[in-house]
C-alpha cells in the first residue's frame, strides 16, 4: 500500500523569526538599539542639513546610553529595566528636556525603550506588576507636569490622555501575544499527554499479546512435556527445548517493547523491527510444536502493506491463536484463512470443536479492534453456530493510519 506523502508547513514569518531568536537571542536583544540607531542617523543628517541647534548634546547622547543600554535585559528582567528609566527622567525633567524639541533623540529613545520593556512585562511576568508599571508610568508624568506645564486642566488632559492611550495600546497587543502563546502551549501539553496516553495503551496492549501468547504456548508445551515424560522421553525433551526457544522470543520482545520506556535523548534503543506478515509461519510453527493443529490457507495476488499493518495482522492471528489455547474446549483445531482482495484484506482465524468457554474480559479483542479501527477496518469476533470462535479482521487497501 503506498504510503501518504506529508506536504511539510511553510514556515510563516512570526516562526523563522522565534527560530532566528532562539539562535541568536543577543542579536535580537540589541535589535532596538540597532533600530534606534538606523533612527538617529537619519535624524542626524536632518540636523546637519537644517543646521538645528541643540540643547546639552553630550548631555543627550549620554542620556540615550541610559535609556536604550538596559534594554538590553527587558526579556530577563523587565520590571527592573522600566525602573531604571526613573535615572534619565530626573535628569531630563529638572531641565525641561522633555518639552524641548532640541531633544528628540532622547524623547524618541525614551519612546521606544518604555514600548519594548512594557512590551516583554506584560509578556513575561504576572500581570499584577502591570498595575505597578502603571504607578510608575503616572508619577514622572505627575513630577513633569508640576514642574514645566501650567497647572491647567488641558495641560494636564494633553500630557496624560495620549500617554494611557498608548500605555492601553502596548498592554493590549502584548496581551493578545501572552493569550496565543499560552493558548499555544496548552495545546503542545494537552497533545503531548494524549501521545502519553496512546503510547501507555500501545504497550500495554504490545504486552498483553507477547505475555499472553507465549505463556500460553509454553503452558501448553509444559503440560505436553509432563505427560510425555514417562511415555516417551524424547517427546520431553523437544518440549522443553520449545519452551526455551519461545521463553527467549518472548524476553526478546519485551525488552525491545520496554526499551522504548527507559530511553531517554540519545540513548541508544533496540530498534529490532516489530513482526509481520513474515513472521507468522514462525508463530504458527510454535503453536503447533504446542500441540495445537493449524492449517494456514493464502489466496489472493499480494499487496504492499505498512509496517504497522503488518503488525495489526500479526497480532490479531497471534491472539486469536492464544485464545483457543486458553479457552477452547475439547478438542482443538484452527483454520487461518488470509485473502488478499481488491479492496482489502480478509483474516479469519477459527478453531473447530466445542464451543469457547467464557472466561475473563475480552481485553485482548478489544485491542484487536482498535488496532483495526486505526487503519479504518473492523475485527469481528464470537462464537460460531457449530462450536468453535471465530475471529475475522477486515483491512481496507486505501485505510491510512489514524493518529
Amino acid at each position: 500500500m503506498a504510503e501518504a506523502v506529508t506536504v511539510p508547513r511553510k514556515r510563516g514569518l512570526w516562526q523563522r523569526m522565534l527560530e532566528f531568536d532562539s539562535r541568536h537571542p543577543l542579536l535580537w536583544n540589541l535589535f532596538p538599539i540597532f533600530l534606534y540607531t538606523f533612527g538617529g542617523c537619519l535624524g542626524l543628517v536632518g540636523i546637519a542639513v537644517t543646521q538645528f541647534q541643540v540643547r546639552y548634546p553630550l548631555l543627550q547622547v549620554l542620556l540615550v546610553a541610559m535609556l536604550m543600554v538596559p534594554t538590553i535585559w527587558r526579556r530577563r528582567f523587565p520590571f527592573a529595566v522600566l525602573l531604571s528609566q526613573f535615572v534619565p527622567l530626573a535628569i531630563m525633567i529638572p531641565l525641561g528636556l522633555t518639552i524641548d524639541e532640541s531633544a528628540g533623540f532622547v524623547a524618541a529613545a525614551g519612546g521606544l525603550a518604555f514600548t519594548v520593556v512594557l512590551y516583554n512585562l506584560v509578556l513575561r511576568r504576572p500581570l499584577k506588576l502591570v498595575w505597578w508599571a502603571a504607578a510608575i508610568s503616572i508619577l514622572p508624568s505627575l513630577i513633569d507636569w508640576f514642574v514645566n506645564y501650567d497647572l491647567t486642566v488641558g495641560s494636564f488632559l494633553g500630557l496624560f490622555a495620549p500617554t494611557a492611550l498608548y500605555f492601553g495600546l502596548i498592554v493590549a497587543v502584548a496581551m493578545l501575544v501572552r493569550t496565543r502563546r499560552e493558548f499555544q502551549h496548552s495545546e503542545r501539553e494537552q497533545a503531548a499527554r494524549e501521545a502519553v496516553s496512546e503510547e501507555r495503551t500501545r504497550i500495554a496492549r504490545e504486552m498483553h499479546d507477547i505475555i499472553g501468547h507465549n505463556l500460553a504456548v509454553i503452558n501448553a508445551l509444559a503440560d505436553g512435556g509432563a505427560y510425555a515424560a514417562t511415555a516417551k522421553p524424547e517427546k520431553a525433551k523437544e518440549a522443553l527445548e520449545a519452551i526455551g526457544r519461545t521463553s527467549r522470543e518472548a524476553l526478546g520482545e519485551l525488552r525491545r517493547v520496554l526499551s522504548v520506556l527507559k530511553a531517554e535523548d540519545g540513548d541508544d534503543v533496540e530498534l529490532a523491527p516489530q513482526p509481520g506478515l513474515a513472521e507468522l509461519d514462525a508463530l504458527v510453527e510454535r503453536v503447533r510444536e504446542a500441540g495445537l493443529p493449524v492449517t494456514v490457507t493464502v489466496s489472493g495476488a499480494p499487496w504492499a502493506m505498512s509496517e504497522n499493518q503488518e503488525l495489526a495482522v500479526y497480532r490479531t492471528v497471534q491472539e486469536s491463536l492464544t485464545n483457543v489455547f486458553k479457552h477452547a474446549g475439547g478438542v482443538k483445531r484452527a483454520q487461518v484463512s488470509i485473502e488478499y482482495r481488491e479492496a482489502g484484506l480478509a483474516v479469519t482465524v477459527s478453531n473447530t470443536g466445542n464451543r469457547v468457554e467464557e472466561a475473563g474480559t475480552a481485553r485482548g479483542l478489544a485491542g484487536l479492534s482498535e488496532r483495526a479501527a486505526a487503519f479504518g477496518g473492523t475485527l469481528v469476533a464470537g462464537p460460531e453456530s457449530h462450536g468453535g470462535w471465530r475471529v475475522a479482521l477486515w483491512l481496507p487497501r486505501n485505510g491510512e493510519e489514524r493518529r
